[in-house]
């Protein structure tokens, strides 16, 4: 009997996880410092995504773009601004606006699907990227900030998984527009 309890809080504690474990995978930016930004209002966001080959060649690696494509025009819907995807090359448009230039270091892509009915066995999702933003009309860049994240699968089903990653990265990044 004692030792059905014990495997019992075994199996709670992996599906669950630690209630003291803080909080894992919020997207941290380095704290850079400041930068003259243009006092141009921003009225469009483009978002343009590369990385290394091995990155875009992945096989998730058009299910990863399109976690950022469909987070990042939720955040562009909210916030009152026109949102497009730049293919290729990144490159002004013309148009008042920032361009958001990201380069994907690497990444673990992780749903929430797999992490529910696989739980810890699913490992760890990361993102280690790059965001630049740049100037839509001249393309003139104005920051650089690092955004990494990462989840712990030992905080079981309630670890964040990439689409929460994103959603924290999107949410830095809507906050930095803003301060424009």
């Amino acid at each position: 009997m004692r030792f059905l309890t014990h495997a019992a809080l075994l199996a709670l504690a992996l599906v669950t996880g630690c209630a003291s474990t803080p909080p894992q995978g919020a997207a941290s930016a380095t704290v850079q410092p400041a930068v003259a930004v243009p006092a141009v209002p921003t009225k469009k966001l483009v978002l343009n995504m590369t990385g290394p080959a091995n990155v875009t060649q992945a096989k998730d690696w058009a299910a990863f773009k399109e976690e950022w494509r469909a987070t990042f025009a939720e955040h562009a819907k909210d916030a009152g601004l026109a949102f497009d995807v730049q293919q290729g090359d990144a490159r002004p448009t013309g148009e008042t606006g920032t361009l958001l230039k990201v380069y994907v270091n690497d990444y673990r892509m992780v749903g929430i699907g797999a992490r529910i009915f696989f739980g810890v066995m699913t490992g760890n999702a990361y993102i280690d990227s790059k965001v630049a933003f740049a100037d839509l009309a001249a393309g003139q860049g104005f920051r650089d900030m690092d955004y990494n994240t990462s989840s712990s699968a030992w905080a079981g089903v309630f670890g964040k998984m990439t689409p929460q990653q994103v959603d924290g990265i999107a949410t830095q990044v809507f906050a930095e527009i803003k301060g424009r």
